[in-house]
């Protein structure tokens, strides 16, 4: 009858140790490598995708309300026609330089809210085509009501984000969009030729029209900047704005009912 010799049992060397935890921690570091990748790429991802979406329903709300523009309805019996004509259904300014007293969001009016220095803001002038409507900041208008939606970009208080802001029948501007940073308009004025000439936001002497050219704007090219607001992006390239996720977007609107 034979006996199975035991072997004495061995446990790993210090080598053998250093090398599986090494091995072990060249792994981890991969993996949590892999996962950081991943949710910042996942992160940024988003928040382009929630700038891009704010972008386009900001350029989509202003196209709204910029083609009700001098819009007149038929008062039943009463032909669009004999309706008085609205001459200046758009009218606007560059804040910080000639936004005067009597423009929504100015601090004559009591509201807190900065209008953003160099960005645009405008007045759209319409008339409600039936009661229940509701104007851009929530109110309900009546039949036939004369309504003024004012547009512009700015902030409540120091520190907050930059907002698209709307004001409507003298009520306090409310906020539509936060992260809107920037509102550029062109102005496409009827020249006595008959063809449209566009205003260029990037000139310093034809940026707005003067005051007899304002009845005669047909058209509006309306370019927005949203700014990426995810706080889980990178301090410095939230700093840059060469490297910052903002999304531009531009619209060009028709005034119709100045055609009609």
């Amino acid at each position: 009858m034979s006996r199975t010799q035991r072997m004495p049992q061995r446990g790993f060397s210090i080598a053998e140790l250093m090398v599986a935890i090494a091995i072990g921690m060249f792994l981890i570091t991969g993996l949590v490598g892999m996962y950081i990748a991943g949710k910042t790429s996942y992160n940024t991802n988003e928040a382009m995708s929630r700038t891009q979406e704010n972008a386009r329903f900001s350029t989509d709300i202003l196209t709204r309300y910029l083609r009700l523009a001098d819009y007149r309805p038929d008062n039943e019996d009463e032909q669009l026609a004999l309706l008085q004509p609205i001459t200046d259904a758009v009218d606007g300014c560059i804040a910080g330089t000639d936004c005067g007293v009597g423009f929504a969001g100015n601090a004559d009016l009591g509201t807190g809210i900065t209008l953003e220095p160099g960005s645009y803001a405008i007045h759209v002038k319409y008339t409600a085509p039936y009661a229940g409507l509701r104007d851009c900041a929530g109110g309900v208008l009546v039949k036939n009501e004369a309504v003024t939606a004012t547009f512009f970009v700015g902030r409540a208080a120091a520190g907050d984000p930059l907002s698209l802001y709307c004001g409507s029948r003298g009520n306090d501007p409310q906020p539509l969009i936060q992260g809107v940073s920037d509102l550029k308009l062109d102005y496409g004025i009827l020249t006595g030729a008959g063809t449209i000439r566009y205003t260029d936001h990037e000139s310093s002497s034809d940026k707005l029209p003067d005051a007899a050219e304002w009845p005669s704007v047909l058209a509006l090219r309306v370019l927005v900047t949203v700014e990426a607001g995810d706080e889980t992006l990178a301090a410095k390239a939230k700093e840059q704005v060469a490297n910052r996720p903002d999304r531009q977007f531009q619209a060009t609107v028709q005034l119709r009912n100045r055609l009609l």
